[in-house]
């Protein structure tokens, strides 16, 4: 998703007092075992415990694309819960799905955006322009041939098939090279089994060898502020959090405006989509290759750089600087697009056209075309006799009553798109303000799925819904 800009009203000299203590290993969670019972015997049918990456080249413009297949690799582990194979949300513009090749079964669904998707709603790619970008999908390793299918939506959000491969897992063809090098990995906390808890890993990109110390310390800042802030402060015993090191030749990032350009191991850049705050990394297949050390479901990569700036690629990877006062925060929103699939609750020029189309509802949890009481996303939360739009109030009103609705403007849009506060932390960086109750529960319905606990659901995961 775009990377932020709503103001940070006082945000510059409040952040110092807001990181609580560090992160520390949770020794009654050590002997955790991962999920048993019917899902996890299924999983056991199909698959081993490892994983399968697919590293893929997507090329074209708004009407057309291809998708061509570059090297499918062997990953040592797979971490994710067994219950996240057939997960229970559609969200993601892309959608890869996983078949035994013989009998047809549908064995896993992986959901997720990429940069391509963003590309297209872009002038330039209105223009006709074409573009490459790279896409990776991890699925665990099967036990017999299966066919992928790879999908993407339409304006309608209706898939649609735009590649397809059979691939046996015993193909000399898959590379098995070792995922070890000469990088530093280093544990901040693991309280128990990766496939009952979320794993984190943070990945260093723009810090030479001398900055591993600054890198360390910057891991454990921006872990401490997120995991001190709601909801992740209720539940950061089911966090793994790893690091990642490895030099870059030079300090920073790619600053294309100013004419600077950096040697990093990740190729990172500012400007992307010609928008000067929003900062993605364009070696994604490297990326996943430097993660791929460790168990991980999902991917921070800290950017050793002053500016203001960040973004992500839901469900998929964020990316923020360090070295601004307002990083932590950033971190703060950037991982509600990556591990949540949260919207941008802000109104604004961006590089996107036609992100929403009137008519179809997000797939996002935190915005909604709907304004039937009955129907909305988030009607288990709403205030009692709530009006429907909801009008807005002076901060302090709002904060106080603490309203949920249907407030009108969100997903860049400042009408027919509808937020459920006021304010919420996927809108602005207002210190304090805090995640709203739609945002802080998909997150916590995520936690729950990947760690394999029962999960009570008053906010519908299903688009359909």
């Amino acid at each position: 998703m775009i990377g932020f800009q709503a103001p940070c009203r006082g945000l510059i000299f409040l952040l110092a007092g807001l990181v609580a203590g560090s992160l520390s290993v949770t020794q009654g969670h050590a002997q955790d075992q991962a999920a048993t019972g019917p899902v996890y015997d299924e999983f056991q049918r199909w698959f081993t415990d490892s994983g399968l990456r697919f590293e893929l080249l997507q090329t074209g413009d708004a009407k057309n694309s291809v998708v061509t297949l570059q090297e499918v690799y062997a990953e040592p582990h797979w971490s994710e819960n067994s219950a996240m194979l057939k997960p229970a949300f559609s969200y993601g513009r892309m959608r890869a799905t996983l078949y035994d090749d013989a009998s047809d079964t549908l064995l896993c669904i992986r959901q997720f955006d990429t940069m391509f998707a963003e590309y297209v709603l872009t002038e330039p790619a209105r223009n006709g322009i074409n573009r490459a970008y790279e896409v990776t999908v991890r699925v665990p390793m099967p036990k017999s041939k299966v066919r992928l299918l790879l999908e993407e939506r339409n304006s309608r959000n209706e898939y649609r098939p735009v590649f397809e491969t059979r691939l046996d897992p015993q193909d000399y063809h898959i590379r098995r090279d070792s995922v070890t090098s000469h990088d530093v990995i280093f544990s901040l906390a693991e309280p128990g089994d990766p496939r009952t808890h979320v794993d984190v890993v943070f990945l260093s990109e723009g810090y030479t060898d001398e900055e591993l110390p600054k890198f360390r310390a910057d891991v454990r800042r921006m872990s401490d502020f997120v995991f001190s802030q709601r909801p992740y402060s209720e539940m950061k015993d089911d966090f793994n959090v790893r690091g990642v090191f490895r030099a870059s030749v030079e300090s920073g990032t790619d600053l294309p405006r100013e004419n600077k350009y950096r040697s990093t191991n990740l190729n990172s850049s500012f400007n992307i989509f010609d928008l000067n705050r929003y900062l993605l990394i364009e070696d994604n297949h490297a990326m996943h290759r430097m993660a791929a050390q460790v168990p991980y479901d999902t991917i921070v990569v800290l950017v050793n750089e002053e500016r203001y700036g960040g973004g992500a690629i839901c469900l998929d990877y964020c990316v923020c600087t360090t070295g601004h006062t307002a990083s932590p925060m950033t971190l703060l929103h950037e991982i509600g697009h990556s591990f949540a699939n949260l919207a941008d609750e802000y109104t604004g020029d961006v590089a996107y056209s036609d992100v929403y189309p009137e008519g179809v509802e997000p797939v996002e949890p935190n915005i909604t075309r709907q304004l039937d009481r009955d129907r909305i996303k988030w009607k288990a939360f709403l205030t009692p006799n709530v009006p429907l739009p909801t009008p807005e109030s002076d901060e302090s009103t709002a904060k106080a009553q603490q309203l949920v609705g249907a407030f009108e403007g969100g997903g860049y849009l400042t009408e027919g798109i509808y937020r459920p506060e006021q304010s919420c932390w996927m809108g602005s960086l207002e210190p304090g303000e805090g995640f709203c109750v739609v945002c802080r529960e998909a997150i916590r319905q995520l936690v729950e799925l990947q760690t394999g606990r029962t999960v009570s659901r008053p906010l519908p995961l299903d688009d359909n819904q």
